[in-house]
């Protein structure tokens, strides 16, 4: 976008980032219907019976992980963005 703009081409630089968000939607949600069907062909298969057989540590662990996975990533971003409102002078 910041290259369209220092072409004047401003224009060009929206459609590019809707045609970028609109690609983007959709691998995500593409992504999104495979897990669905994968789980569903895994639960005709009888292949969903297995967290049984993990030690109750290995449960939690598996049900807290991406909840803890997004929090590490909210922190880094958080971290990132006020790193650079301090290197631009811009105090909070």
């Amino acid at each position: 976008m910041l290259g369209a703009i220092a072409l004047d081409r401003v224009s060009f630089g929206l459609f590019l980032v809707v045609a970028f968000s609109l690609g983007l939607a959709g691998t995500l949600t593409a992504i999104g219907l495979l897990f669905v069907g994968a789980r569903s062909v895994s639960e005709r298969l009888h292949l969903g019976g297995r967290l049984g057989r993990l030690s109750p540590l290995a449960v939690r662990v598996a049900q807290v992980a991406p909840v803890g996975s997004a929090l590490v990533i909210t922190m880094v971003g958080l971290l990132i963005t006020l790193k650079a409102f301090s290197e631009a002078g811009i105090g909070l």
